[in-house]
């Protein structure tokens, strides 16, 4: 048994738990009802892309807890019951071990919002009449990355943590940190900086501080596509005041999120390579 097979035996166990479709239920009713809510709210010129970016904002909220949910007892549900012994008698490492769980359920949650997304894609163009095919694509793939960085995220805090309990606690945590409560740092240094909360146009190290955040990145990723695919949408660029800085190019929130997924997961192994079984 390799990491292939772990990975395999994840998908299959997600699978038959019913986790896949769950995901897609609940991204593709929920992003396609906000897609179409935007359709009917006053004082905003209906627009396709207006749409996807409000099921975007919506994403970048209700995806982490999501990721979390469904990778948090990937590791630390096999310790408290004994389970993973058994399965570190067979060939896999325990780095195996970890690459596997975390590639089977990213896989799962990755495939979950791709069908989940098409649903809202669907919702989209039966809204507006039209889909802008490419800024869809780009921002699937992008909540992809943001669903599968959480996993990363989970499962570390899996491999870390030795039973349920401390694996929910810190999951818990973890969003409360990254997700709601993140924005309040930047929020808090612009009052202290200029005296007044940000509006319109803000500062590159505002949006920066935000985008050190997975959501952050994310949202600042989507902005740049949105902005990409109509030049009448205000995208990242246009809400800076001044030229973009390096930090806020699309490459370097790409590297912020594979961080942010590959750290976790490393430092998860670490913890889990030295514990007493």
């Amino acid at each position: 048994m390799t990491w292939t097979v772990v990975a395999r035996k994840e998908f299959t166990d997600a699978f038959r738990a019913r986790i896949l479709w769950g995901i897609v239920a609940i991204i593709g009713v929920l992003t396609g009802a906000i897609t179409l809510a935007t359709r009917f709210i006053p004082g905003i010129e209906p627009n396709p892309l207006t749409g996807l970016g409000a099921a975007a904002q919506f994403a970048a909220m209700l995806v982490p807890i999501m990721s979390l949910v469904a990778a948090y007892l990937a590791i630390a549900g096999e310790r408290e019951s004994g389970s993973v012994k058994v399965l570190l008698g067979l060939p896999p490492s325990r780095g195996e071990v970890v690459l596997g769980k975390f590639l089977g359920r990213g896989g799962v949650v990755g495939l979950g919002l791709v069908l989940g997304f098409t649903v809202a894609g669907v919702a989209t163009a039966a809204a507006y009449g039209t889909l802008p095919v490419s800024t869809f694509v780009s921002i699937t793939l992008l909540t992809v990355m943001l669903g599968v960085t959480f996993v990363g995220i989970a499962v570390g805090i899996s491999a870390a943590t030795g039973t349920r309990a401390r694996a929910m606690t810190v999951s818990i945590a973890v969003y409360l940190v990254l997700v709601l409560l993140w924005d309040l740092l930047p929020q808090g240094l612009h009052f202290l900086v200029h005296g007044t909360t940000p509006s319109g146009t803000v500062p590159g190290w505002f949006l920066g501080l935000q985008a050190l955040s997975p959501p952050g990145a994310y949202n600042a990723l989507v902005m740049a596509v949105l902005g990409a695919g109509d030049p009448t949408v205000p995208g990242l660029a246009a809400r800076v005041d001044g030229s973009l800085p390096i930090y806020l190019e699309s490459w370097f929130l790409l590297g912020l999120l594979a961080l942010w997924t590959l750290i976790p997961l490393a430092l998860g192994y670490r913890w889990f390579e030295r514990a007493d079984l």
